[in-house]
């Protein structure tokens, strides 16, 4: 195979379609996790609890950030281009 076709490979639809879906699948876990963190804030009165929460919500952040992080370099590599964003 030549590099050209893999890089064809790389830019296609069906690659990109892929890579969304991944990107999908990754997101739920975090924001899942800092949903719940979110209700235990509000629901406890706990000092512990909340400091708990609030680790859960800095750490999921950081993977969140991570993640749109990777992406946004995929999509570079991809060739897509930033939309004013």
């Amino acid at each position: 195979m030549t590099s050209s076709s893999s890089d064809a490979e790389r830019h296609s639809p069906t690659a990109l379609a892929e890579a969304v879906r991944a990107f999908d699948h990754d997101a739920r876990s975090p924001l899942s996790a800092l949903a719940a963190a979110a209700e235990l804030l509000d629901a406890s009165d706990d000092p512990s609890l909340q400091a708990e929460a609030r680790e859960v919500i800095v750490r999921q952040v950081k993977k969140l950030s991570a993640l749109f992080a990777g992406f946004r370099e995929r999509m570079a590599v991809a060739g897509v281009e930033k939309d004013g964003g």
